[in-house]
């Protein structure tokens, strides 16, 4: 058998390339000796058996002892403190763990979250005021906080103590707050900067506990326990999968298999989630998107209360709510989408048809647009087109607030920064961000956002390729392979699923069922192999009986057909010509 990337394109137009050096297997053991020589681990490596013990000492992070020292005197003194959080999955995560963490230890704990079209990202001078008039002495941030300069101004004027516990990209100021825990900041570095904010604020209790615990005064409570909302706030901010944050995830994923909170355990049943074989992806797909719903569409406190709810019967419930706010969702965000492309058509003719190389416009706004689908509709944008978009809506105010998405290669906060003389407020990281533009100012933060892009291309920052591990014969797609390939859990950025390419292949049924779903069995003229193609669209008309093909996708366990069996997972179809 043979294969060459070399010239090899694929029906949804991306370009192959080999992730490693060139892999071809007949068999499953080759195959998966050659998948660990390509990323450098033998079957002993650590990556394999992660540990808690892995995880850095909290107190390498710039500012943690000083945050530290601060609220454990919060503590002990019963002081009362406001956490200020957010409205995405991120921000009502970690805003959860806070809460319910110091309730535990004796804080007198209260919380806001904005709400995402009336306050917007970020903490307000007035939310800071309302914290202080209310008897807060101390304010914890959490993913937010690093560019509220005016915010962190007035609690120091106001003598609030004001922690930011964040991970968005400083602006070149940093804020005037008491203490600034963010790895992205650059005196710091802590984890390689790919902590998510619900990440950080983990660290920071880690180092409260620890504090405590020298003073003998260390909670009954196990901050283990959280791990489940940090698992799903660092796969629903596409935080990278190695280092820390796998130690994170990995654990995660084990509590949601076996003593989920409450509220996760209600959001994984009306997500109908096998608790057993719950992934990454299943976070990603169906239990992150339920909680952003909340604030995408009402308000975030309503995530906030089933994450923190105790009650079995009330969680039921408030999931249930989110389950229908996550299908308004749905439906808004299409139709949404829909009209984003008449308008790019209309105002930036080419910019998503055939010659959209030719250009990198991909930023549209419209006053209707709702304010919680602006940044899906630019995720879908991003993902079509390969490059960054900026969609956005019109606030109270009449400013336009957009939001950007990006691709592999791209960094959405650099490309805020290049535009930060058109803004009133930005922050972002690598794969999202966001902004209000001034007024008046559209045309010209378009231009800006353009050359921006165009200079990351030049820059060589693009990748347009698809990454494959390599190619298999029939008979290596053995159901040992697919249980050895299950050890690179959890997998997703950073740390890829294995992509693999079957070359010349018959198909010999194709069956298409409910959403877009098809089922075929392939076959090599001597062997089969069942295979699964999920919302098929474009590769529909190449996956005929009797065409010969070559597809690309990923090996699993078939639980369909029983846990001895195996299917493939087509994600594409590989054309033989360019």
């Amino acid at each position: 058998m043979t294969f060459d990337c070399q010239g090899k394109s694929t029906r949804k137009g991306r370009t192959l390339q080999w992730r490693h050096e060139p892999l071809i297997a007949d068999n499953p053991l080759s195959a998966w000796q050659g998948l660990l020589k390509a990323r450098g681990l033998s079957e002993q490596d650590a990556f394999f058996a992660p540990a808690l013990s892995d995880l850095p000492d909290p107190f390498l992070m710039q500012d943690m002892q000083k945050a530290a020292d601060r609220l454990v005197f919060a503590i002990e003194k019963k002081e009362k403190v406001h956490v200020f959080g957010d409205f995405d999955c991120d921000g009502v995560s970690g805003t959860t763990i806070l809460v319910e963490a110091l309730r535990s230890a004796g804080a007198d704990v209260c919380f806001s979250i904005p709400h995402r079209a009336d306050d917007g990202h970020g903490i307000g001078v007035e939310p800071v005021q309302m914290a202080y008039e209310a008897g807060a002495t101390l304010g914890l941030s959490v993913d937010t906080g690093t560019t509220c300069l005016d915010a962190c101004d007035k609690a120091t004027a106001l003598g609030f103590d004001l922690i930011i516990t964040d991970h968005h990209l400083p602006d070149k100021i940093l804020p005037n707050a008491y203490a600034l825990l963010n790895p992205a900041r650059e005196d710091c570095g802590f984890a390689e900067r790919v902590l998510c904010g619900t990440g950080v604020a983990f660290f920071l209790l880690m180092a409260t506990w620890k504090l405590l615990a020298d003073k003998k005064q260390r909670p009954a409570y196990d901050l283990k326990q959280l791990l489940d909302r940090v698992a799903m706030a660092t796969v629903a901010d596409v935080m990278p999968l190695q280092g820390v944050n796998r130690v994170l995830v990995h654990f995660g994923l084990q509590q949601l298999r076996t003593a989920p909170s409450v509220g996760m355990a209600a959001l994984l049943d009306i997500a109908k989630v096998n608790r057993k074989r719950i992934s990454t992806e299943s976070i990603g797909f169906y239990l992150a998107p339920r909680v952003n719903a909340a604030g995408r569409m009402r308000h975030g406190e309503e995530a906030m209360r089933l994450l923190c709810c105790q009650d079995a019967g009330e969680a039921a419930a408030l999931a249930a709510s989110l389950d229908v706010c996550n299908q308004e969702r749905r439906k808004i965000e299409v139709e949404t989408y829909k009209q984003a492309l008449v308008k790019l058509e209309a105002t930036h003719p080419n910019s998503t048809g055939e010659n959209q190389e030719k250009n990198t416009h991909l930023t549209v706004y419209d006053e209707s647009w709702h304010a919680g689908v602006v940044g899906l509709v630019a995720g879908r944008l991003a993902r079509q087109h390969g490059r960054p978009a900026a969609v956005g809506f019109v606030d109270n105010n009449q400013d336009i607030r957009v939001s950007l998405r990006g691709v592999k290669g791209f960094h959405i906060g650099q490309l805020l920064q290049a535009c930060e003389e058109h803004l009133h407020g930005f922050g972002g990281h690598a794969g999202a961000g966001g902004g209000t533009v001034k007024s008046g100012s559209w045309d010209a933060f378009v231009l800006d956002f353009t050359r921006a892009v165009k200079q990351q291309q030049m820059d060589g920052l693009i990748q347009n390729h698809l990454l494959i591990d390599g190619v298999l014969s029939l008979s290596a797609l053995h159901i040992g392979l697919a249980a050895r390939l299950q050890r690179f859990e959890p997998v997703g950025q950073s740390n890829p699923a294995c992509l693999w390419v079957i070359h010349d292949v018959t198909v010999v049924d194709a069956k298409k069922l409910k959403g877009g779903v098809m089922r075929v069995r392939l076959t090599d003229g001597l062997q089969f192999i069942n295979a699964v193609v999920f919302g098929a669209g474009v590769l529909a008309d190449d996956l005929q009986e009797g065409v010969c093909v070559s597809v690309l996708g990923q090996l699993q366990t078939d639980d369909y057909r029983g846990g001895d069996a195996v299917q493939f997972v087509i994600k594409d179809v590989v054309l033989e010509t360019n």
